[in-house]
């Protein structure tokens, strides 16, 4: 589902480039390039949260949300693979998170299915397996890459939240947390 442009920050057809980094590092195979660029229009997903392959809190320190895979499926498919922004709420809690989400196959682990892992910036006291999740996504921060170690992906995720929590505090972005599709 999209939403209408009156959720959106931008009019179709419209781009907009915030914010371009780049990172240089030795332990990854590429450099990591941020560009936090607005989507023509946010995308609107809901499905419950599943069990994933279980990496995001015990192996990488960043513990997701994983959206059931029939929820998104054929509507993502045109993203490119790689990391967005975006907002999260949970059936459970009234509150609307800021939410970095890594989208597709994730190369350093060779996923043999695409996922859509949404990292709530927030301690949550326990999991919320089952429950309904609302994802909003708004734009695009980089595209996936593998790393040579663990740490550097580390690494990688650290600035990839911190740049999403730096966009999501700006006009147009911040206003979204209110939007209707987290009301109903």
């Amino acid at each position: 589902q999209r939403a209408s442009n009156l959720n959106s920050p931008l009019q179709p057809g419209m781009e907009k480039t915030d914010k371009k980094t780049e990172e240089k590092d030795s332990n990854s195979e590429m450099a990591v390039t941020r560009v936090m660029k607005a989507l023509s229009s946010n995308i609107l997903l809901t499905g419950k949260v599943v069990k994933g392959f279980q990496r995001g809190s015990k192996l990488l320190g960043w513990p997701t949300a994983n959206l059931d895979p029939k929820a998104f499926h054929g509507k993502v498919d045109h993203l490119e693979e790689g990391v967005y922004f975006g907002y999260a709420k949970i059936e459970s809690d009234e509150k609307v998170y800021k939410t970095a989400l890594s989208i597709g196959w994730n190369p350093q682990f060779k996923n043999k299915e695409k996922t859509v892992e949404a990292y709530l910036v927030n301690e949550f006291p326990e999991d919320f397996y089952d429950e309904e999740m609302k994802l909003m996504i708004c734009g695009h921060v980089r595209a996936q890459a593998k790393f040579n170690s663990l740490d550097s992906l580390k690494d990688a995720i650290r600035a990839d939240v911190d740049a999403t929590v730096k966009i999501l505090d700006t006009k147009p972005y911040f206003d979204l947390r209110e939007a209707d599709f987290f009301k109903k």
